[in-house]
C-alpha cells in the first residue's frame, strides 16, 4: 500500500515565480478568488507528476485558453517536493521538454523521460513512480493497440479536476480517443487502484496477450514459409530425418559410381558388348518415341478441349451481355409484357388462356417468354456461375497442358541423350577404351551430385521449418500455462474486487446520504459507475456530490483496506453547475469523514482542495494553507515584493 504526498510546489521562470509553504499531511485548503491561480496550483502539481496541461504547451496550437504567464515565460520550470512511502524526492520538470529530473535525498540525479521513445534503456517517469508506489507496470493490449497503463491513467481517479464534465466520473484522458477512454481502460484503472490482486492479474494478462501476439506471429511466419515453399517446389517438403537418409543413400551411390568409374577406365573395351549395348539403347529410343507419340496425342486432345471451353466462355459472356441489354431496355421502357402487341407495341386486352392472335394457350407456357427484372438477374447469376465453372475447368486444363508439354520435353531429352550415347558407343567399338561408358558414369555422378546439392538445400529449408514449428509449439505451451495462471489470478481478483465493491458501496452510500439530502440509495454497478436513486432524473448540480464522494470513497478505502490507491487526493474547485454555497459546504464537510479511519492507526493521507474564499465548512478553517485575493495572485512578477 503506497503513499504519495506533496510537500512543496515551486515555479521559476524569467518573469514569474512562486513557492508554496511546506504542505503537511491531512486536509489542505488553498482558497482564492476566481482567476487568482487555484487551478494553476493544481495543474503545476499535475504537470510535475508527468501530466499533460495543454494551457502550458507552446507547441500545442489546439488549445484556445493558454495560460499566458506560463505560456509566454522563458527558462521556466516547476519543482515539486514529494514524499513517497517515507522517502523524499525533488521532481524538476522544465516546460516544453520531455524530461523530469528526479533528485533523491542523497542528491543523486536521475534523468527520466515522460513519453516512451525507441530507446528501451531510458528511465520512464511513470514506471519509476509506479514502482516506488509498489504498483506493477504492465501492458494493455486492446485490438491492435498496445501500451502500458501509466501513472497519469491512474491520476484520472486521483485528480478531481475542474475541466472534466461534472456528469462524468473519470478525469478526461490526456489523449482522448476510443482506446484511452474505453470501458476496458476505465475498469482497469479502478481495479488496479482498488483491487489487492488485480494489479498482478493485469500484469499477467499483459504478458499473456503479448505472448498470444508472439504466437500469432509465429503461426503467420509458418504460413508465409509454407507459401514460399509452394513457390520453390510443387512437391511436399520431407522432414529432416527422411532427407538425411536420402542424402546418405545418394552419397553411398556416388561412392559406388566413383569406384565403377575407376574400374571402367582400366578395363579393355569389348566391341561385342558395345554392339549389344547399341541395340539395347535403340530399342529404348523406340519405346520412348512411342511414349512421345501417345503424350502428343494427349496434348492435342487437351488443346482441343481448351479451345472448346474458350468458345463456351466467349458465348456465355455474349449471352450475359445480351441478357443485360434486354433487362436494361425492358426495365427502362417496359417494352415487353404478356399483353403487348409485338408489332405496334400497344397494350392489348387479352382473354385469359388466349393468345393475342386468339388461339387457345396454356397461360403458364405463354408467360414463360416474358421475364421480370428479378428473373433476368437470376438468369444472369446462373450464367455467371456457369462461366466461373468453365474458367475453373480451363485453368485445370491449362495446368494439364503445361505438365504434358514438360513430359514431352523430358522424353525428348532422354531420346537425345540415348542417341549421343549410341554415337559414343559406335566410336568406342573400334577403340580399346570404353569412353562412352565412362562418360555415362560421369553423367550419373554429375546428376547425383546435383541431387545431393538440391537435397542439402531442402535440408536447410526443413531445418528452418522445424525451427519455426518448434518455436510455435513452445510458445503455445507457454501460452497455455499463462492462460491457467491468468484464469487463477482473475478468479482471485474477482473475489477480491467483489468484496471491495461491497465495502465501497457501504461507504459511498453513507457519504452520499450525508452530502445529498435527496439521496436514498447510492452504489456502484459492475462496471464501477455510480448509481443514485436508481438513475432517477436529478438536476445537474446533483452530479457534484456524486463525483466528489466517489473520489472521497476511493481515498477512504485506501485508509481502511489494503489497496494501491496512494492515499492522495487532489480536488480542484468543485463549485460547479450552479450549486449553492451552503449545499457545497455540506458536501465538503464530508471530507472530515476521512479522520474516522485514521484515529486508531498510524496511516497518513493528504487531500489538497482548492476553493473560493470562505467556500468551505467552518470545521476546515484551520486547514487553510494559502489565501489568494485582491492583488495577491499565485504567480508573482519577479522582483516585486509580496504584499
Amino acid at each position: 500500500m503506497g503513499y504519495l504526498a506533496i510537500r512543496k510546489v515551486i515555479y521559476q521562470g524569467d518573469n514569474y515565480t512562486f513557492e508554496s509553504p511546506v504542505i503537511n499531511d491531512g486536509i489542505i485548503i488553498i482558497e482564492g478568488d476566481n482567476e487568482h491561480g487555484k487551478s494553476t496550483f493544481m495543474d503545476l502539481i499535475y504537470y510535475a507528476l508527468g501530466g499533460k496541461v495543454l494551457e502550458f504547451y507552446q507547441k500545442d496550437k489546439t488549445c484556445d485558453s493558454k495560460h499566458i504567464e506560463i505560456y509566454n515565460d522563458t527558462n521556466n520550470f516547476v519543482e515539486l517536493h514529494v514524499e513517497i512511502n517515507g522517502e523524499e524526492y525533488e521532481l524538476i520538470r522544465t516546460f516544453n521538454k520531455n524530461i523530469i529530473y528526479i533528485i533523491d535525498s542523497d542528491k543523486n540525479v536521475t534523468e527520466s523521460q515522460i513519453y516512451r521513445g525507441n530507446n528501451t534503456n531510458d528511465t520512464i517517469f511513470s514506471d519509476w513512480i509506479l514502482e516506488k508506489l509498489g504498483i506493477e507496470v504492465f501492458d494493455i493490449i486492446q485490438g491492435t493497440k498496445q501500451f502500458k497503463l501509466g501513472f497519469n491513467d491512474l491520476m484520472r481517479l486521483i485528480y478531481h479536476d475542474q475541466k472534466t464534465e461534472v456528469d462524468k466520473i473519470y478525469k478526461n484522458p490526456q489523449n482522448e480517443n476510443f482506446v484511452s477512454d474505453s470501458l476496458q481502460i476505465r475498469n482497469a484503472i479502478f481495479e488496479v487502484l482498488m483491487g489487492e490482486v488485480y494489479n498482478e492479474y493485469y500484469y499477467l494478462l499483459g504478458k499473456y496477450k503479448l505472448k498470444m501476439k508472439e504466437y500469432d506471429d509465429s503461426v503467420a511466419s509458418i504460413k508465409t514459409f509454407n507459401e514460399l515453399l509452394r513457390e520453390i517446389t510443387s512437391d511436399e517438403l520431407e522432414n529432416i530425418n527422411y532427407i538425411d537418409e536420402n542424402i546418405r543413400i545418394k552419397e553411398n551411390n556416388l561412392r559406388n559410381l566413383e569406384i565403377e568409374r575407376k574400374i571402367a577406365r582400366t578395363t579393355i573395351n569389348n566391341p561385342r558388348e558395345n554392339i549389344e549395348d547399341i541395340e539395347l539403347n535403340k530399342n529404348k529410343i523406340l519405346i520412348l518415341q512411342d511414349q512421345i507419340y501417345e503424350v502428343n496425342k494427349r496434348k492435342k486432345s487437351i488443346e482441343e478441349s481448351i479451345d472448346k471451353i474458350i468458345v463456351l466462355i466467349e458465348n456465355t459472356e455474349k449471352e450475359i451481355e445480351e441478357i443485360n441489354k434486354i433487362r436494361f431496355v425492358n426495365k427502362k421502357l417496359n417494352l415487353f409484357s404478356p399483353n403487348t402487341c409485338p408489332y405496334c407495341l400497344n397494350t392489348v386486352e387479352r382473354e385469359e388462356n388466349k393468345c393475342i392472335c386468339g388461339n387457345t394457350i396454356e397461360e403458364e407456357e405463354y408467360e414463360k417468354f416474358f421475364y421480370s427484372n428479378e428473373e433476368y438477374l437470376e438468369i444472369i447469376h446462373l450464367k455467371n456461375k456457369y462461366r466461373q465453372s468453365l474458367n475453373s475447368i480451363l485453368e485445370k486444363k491449362k495446368d494439364r497442358l503445361d505438365s504434358t508439354k514438360e513430359e514431352i520435353l523430358i522424353l525428348k531429352n532422354e531420346v537425345e541423350n540415348l542417341k549421343e550415347y549410341i554415337n559414343d558407343l559406335a566410336i568406342d567399338t573400334n577403340s580399346t577404351y570404353g569412353s562412352a561408358y565412362v562418360r555415362k558414369i560421369d553423367d550419373k555422378i554429375k546428376d547425383i551430385r546435383q541431387e545431393i546439392s538440391s537435397l542439402e538445400q531442402y535440408r536447410e529449408l526443413a531445418l528452418k521449418k522445424e525451427e519455426l514449428l518448434t518455436n510455435s509449439t513452445n510458445l503455445r505451451k507457454e501460452l497455455e500455462d499463462l492462460k491457467i495462471d491468468v484464469n487463477d489470478k482473475h478468479n482471485s481478483a474477482q473475489k477480491d474486487i467483489n468484496i471491495k465493491r461491497f465495502k465501497f458501496n457501504e461507504i459511498y452510500n453513507e457519504l452520499m446520504k450525508r452530502a445529498d439530502k435527496y439521496c436514498y440509495e447510492a452504489y456502484i454497478n459492475d462496471i464501477y459507475m455510480p448509481i443514485v436513486n436508481d438513475k432517477s432524473y436529478r438536476a445537474r448540480s446533483a452530479s457534484v456530490p456524486k463525483r466528489l464522494m466517489y473520489f472521497l470513497t476511493l481515498l477512504i478505502m485506501s485508509l481502511k483496506y489494503n489497496t494501491n490507491y496512494p492515499r492522495f487526493l487532489m480536488i480542484d474547485t468543485p463549485n460547479k453547475e450552479g450549486i449553492d454555497i451552503d449545499r457545497l459546504k455540506i458536501i465538503l464537510e464530508q471530507l472530515n469523514e476521512v479522520n474516522k479511519y485514521i484515529e486508531n492507526n498510524d496511516v497518513k493521507f493528504q487531500i489538497i482542495l482548492t476553493t473560493g474564499i470562505n467556500i468551505y465548512p467552518e470545521s476546515l478553517k484551520q486547514n487553510i494553507l494559502l489565501t489568494m485575493k485582491d492583488e495577491d495572485k499565485l504567480l508573482k512578477i519577479k522582483g516585486k515584493n509580496k504584499k
